[in-house]
């Protein structure tokens, strides 16, 4: 490995390189994250406003909690498959290139297993590490904060990933609990800003079960899904390569001959 940069991880950087992407190619990142992420969410709102109603109003049975389960796994495999295409995006516009559909897609989708894998099982890991004691987890989640584009990127095997983004962590995670917390409060604004235009169009408070079955709502949970969804994904991705350029030094051509 190389010896690390004197520079320090910067959480400016990083946001700059997030906001940067969605700036720069705005029909790509947002236009998956719509198609894969925003509109199954407004789908599943929308035929279901029968159930969603019903659990919030307590009731449930065995075939709502089938439903909801079928909803919940394609909801993680397309969440997945945006973040590995938000990843290839946003790798790209590091090394000052834009993906196009294709590529993000091209990349995504022969490494979807690996991801799937990946964050399954680091989804155990932090879940176990929350219920036995917060600090744990946040420590397990600062820890592998990089494991989904390592394993896109780098193209490193399951348990090989989990080793990597723990290097590349060290050092810096507090600068990564920081940047989970902005990234947190920015994604909880966007949620809540919507949550109140929702509940004052139809007469209705905030945290009322009402508003999450209002058409309104489910146009806006569209749009606040894929917003955030782009948002998370490149900003992990920026951090990966503000990580991997703070250990390794300035990998662009490395990156470019991976996604090749």
């Amino acid at each position: 490995m190389a010896e690390i940069d004197d520079r320090s991880v910067s959480i400016g950087r990083i946001f700059s390189r997030t906001f940067g992407v969605m700036g720069d190619n705005p029909l790509v990142v947002f236009g998956i994250s719509f198609v894969l992420s925003g509109l199954p969410v407004g789908i599943f709102n929308s035929f279901f406003r029968e159930d969603l109603a019903a659990v919030t109003q307590g009731g449930f049975n065995s075939a709502i909690l089938l439903r909801s389960g079928l909803g919940f796994l394609v909801a993680l495999v397309l969440q997945w498959l945006v973040a590995s295409c938000v990843t290839r995006a946003t790798v790209a516009y590091s090394q000052g290139e834009r993906a196009s559909v294709a590529d993000c897609f091209a990349v995504a989708i022969p490494r979807l297993l690996p991801v799937f894998a990946v964050s399954i099982l680091a989804g155990i890991g932090m879940a176990i590490g929350f219920v036995l004691l917060i600090v744990p987890g946040i420590m397990l989640a600062c820890m592998w904060a990089v494991i989904v584009p390592v394993t896109l990127a780098e193209r490193t095997g399951v348990i090989e990933s989990f080793g990597r983004s723990r290097a590349l962590t060290s050092g810096a995670r507090w600068k990564i609990l920081g940047v989970f917390l902005l990234v947190g409060i920015i994604s909880w604004a966007i949620d809540f800003v919507a949550g109140v235009i929702s509940g004052a169009a139809i007469g209705a408070g905030y945290q009322d079960p009402l508003v999450a079955t209002h058409p309104l709502a489910v146009v806006l949970s569209v749009l606040t899904t894929t917003i955030t969804t782009t948002l998370m994904a490149a900003n992990t991705t920026a951090l990966f390569v503000e990580l991997r350029n703070w250990k390794d030094g300035p990998q662009d051509e490395r990156l470019s001959d991976i996604f090749a």
